[in-house]
């Protein structure tokens, strides 16, 4: 019974003994928000003839590590196979790996490091030592930016290999890295003179290797030849699918024929060997071509297939066209219509018009606006246009100048006044009228499928100088440009002169760029990290202040505003 007693008299102690040994955060007393410091580590900074594998760090205070593996950055790299452990207040790296001879290396412990009390990380702490005699102190500094909106990127790598032949940033590892921080801004320090080539990427996957998939990247073009220190470098990134092409499936699902590919494509073209046959087909979804059935024959056709990616990867072969035989339930046709757009000072009315299916057959001359219960407007065969094959069709229709256009009304045919009227006739629906609004008929659209649009009514919507406003944009480059005005939903408006006045623009805050078409295609090119081509530039207006926004109210006009690549 004593020994019992005993044992039961020494757990207490044993595990108060315990709690004392146990490294934890104190409680009580005011916040600790000062972050760990550095008292000495081994080797020192700047050390040289660096033969060891473990880095030691002393601080202040007690310290943790936090997540090493994502926080802290070895350039050169050192892989994943380092160790890193603390205890009290020494954190010690085991590096588990060979160093390169006659290398500077950087080791960057960002957010690795914290106290105990409050998680405060070691601020910019970081460690070069070199394996040779001496340490390499260039450097390479500059922004990294998205391209389509021109908005700064964080937390991005950005990275820096010794040029070869056969570097391929979609599979190899990234030699010097560093990351951007909240403005894009970057610096790549203690860099050997060297030919590099020079890159960033989101690195969504955390493997130091870009993803074209799924990861925005971009990369500068010519060889960066360092034999001093380099600044105002800018890279900006875009979402480029670098991945080939490839032609996936072609076979009959249902009512139709697909066409399925690796990724998206720009632009594709499918020519029959039998020219008697018509191929009627659209882009369903970006990697997939819906053929539908207009084949005149139950046996399959020969088809040349060609298919572009947006970088220019190309598919080139032949496939076989064949359609079930049987009935099979079709996709439902659908027809949308926008806003339709009277600017008023033009005497133009304009709106888009956009099909599920393509359209075979139309009558355009059944469309009319309704002005009142007697006068209306016919919209003529020319003034539509096609494109998308033929699934958006584009109307737009001049109009005398002397009429104007209000708010849609609607108006009820009397009734019979006091005369005396039966009750069939009293509930009889009375006949009403919509004026202002442009009607397009039942039946006005015929598909591929033989499907035809609902009768429908849209708004006219009248814009006016006095309630839009009109930015003017100067433009100066010797080479072709593209300039846009962007709302926060869309492309407003565009124009390839050098001198323009956007105008009946709505009052909201626009973006103004401009794309130098180095190729004169009229379009922007993302550029081809293989073929070293860089995307094609983009330049935004920027105010005094160095922001894109430009805010402009009704009955205004803005500008000339200047644009500039020299």
């Amino acid at each position: 019974m004593k020994k019992i007693l005993n044992y039961l008299f020494l757990i207490p102690i044993t595990f108060w003994l315990f709690q004392c040994a146990k490294q934890t955060q104190p409680t009580g007393g005011p916040k600790d928000e000062t972050p760990p410091k550095l008292i000495q580590s081994n080797p020192p900074d700047r050390t040289i003839n660096f033969q060891g594998n473990e880095i030691e760090l002393l601080f202040d205070e007690p310290i943790q590590v936090n997540n090493p593996r994502e926080q802290l950055l070895a350039t050169p790299a050192i892989g994943k196979k380092f160790e890193m452990t603390a205890r009290k207040n020494k954190a010690v790296l085991k590096l588990n790996t060979v160093l390169l001879p006659n290398t500077t290396y950087t080791i960057s412990f960002r957010e690795s490091i914290q106290d105990l009390s409050e998680k405060n990380s070691a601020q910019n702490l970081k460690i070069a030592f070199s394996t040779g005699s001496y340490i390499d102190s260039l450097s390479i500094s500059g922004n990294v930016f998205a391209i389509l909106d021109g908005s700064p990127v964080k937390n991005y790598v950005v990275a820096a290999v010794i040029y070869n032949d056969t570097i391929d940033i979609f599979k190899h590892e990234a030699s010097w890295i560093t990351f951007t921080d909240e403005k894009g801004n970057f610096t790549l320090e203690n860099l050997k003179p060297e030919a590099y080539i020079l890159y960033a990427f989101e690195d969504k996957n955390k493997n130091l290797i870009v993803d074209s998939k799924s990861e925005l990247y971009g990369f500068i073009a010519e060889t960066v030849k360092l034999d001093s220190s380099i600044k105002d470098i800018r890279i900006p990134v875009a979402k480029l699918d670098a991945r080939p092409l490839k032609l996936i499936s072609a076979k009959s699902l249902t009512a139709y024929f697909n066409i399925r590919f690796s990724k998206g494509l720009d632009r594709y073209t499918l020519t029959p060997s039998d020219s008697s046959q018509k191929i009627i087909s659209i882009q369903e979804d970006p990697a997939t071509i819906k053929v539908f059935n207009t084949i005149r024959s139950s046996d399959s056709i020969r088809v040349s297939l060609q298919a572009y990616d947006s970088i220019n990867n190309q598919v080139d072969t032949a496939i076989y066209i064949k359609f079930e035989q049987r009935e099979t339930p079709k996709d439902k046709f659908i027809a949308k219509s926008e806003e339709v757009k009277f600017y008023q000072g033009k005497g133009l009315l304009e709106t888009t018009l956009t099909f599920s299916k393509p359209i075979v057959s139309y009558s355009i001359d059944s469309i009319f606006i309704q002005l009142d219960s007697s006068n209306f407007i016919r919209i003529l065969p020319s003034e539509i246009s096609w494109e998308q094959n033929y699934t958006v069709a584009t109307i737009k229709k001049n109009i005398p100048k002397e009429i104007t256009f209000t708010k849609p009304q609607t108006t009820t045919t009397p009734g019979s006044g006091g005369r005396r009227t039966n009750q069939n006739e009293n509930n009889a629906p009375k006949k009403k009228t919509v004026f202002n609004q442009l009607i397009i008929p039942k039946g006005t659209f015929i598909s591929v499928e033989s499907d035809s649009n609902q009768y429908s009514q849209i708004s006219i919507n009248t814009l006016t100088n006095e309630n839009t406003g009109i930015l003017s944009i100067q433009i100066v480059s010797k080479n072709q440009t593209i300039t846009e005005v962007l709302s926060s939903k869309k492309t407003e408006q565009q124009s390839t002169d050098k001198k323009i006045s956007f105008d009946y623009l709505l009052p909201a805050e626009y973006r103004v760029r401009t794309i130098i078409d180095l190729n004169n295609n009229g379009r922007w090119d993302p550029g081809n990290f293989y073929k070293r081509i860089p995307p094609e530039p983009i330049l935004y207006y920027l105010n005094e202040k160095g922001q894109m926004s430009i805010q402009l109210k009704a009955n205004w006009e803005i500008g000339p505003l200047l644009i500039t690549d020299e």
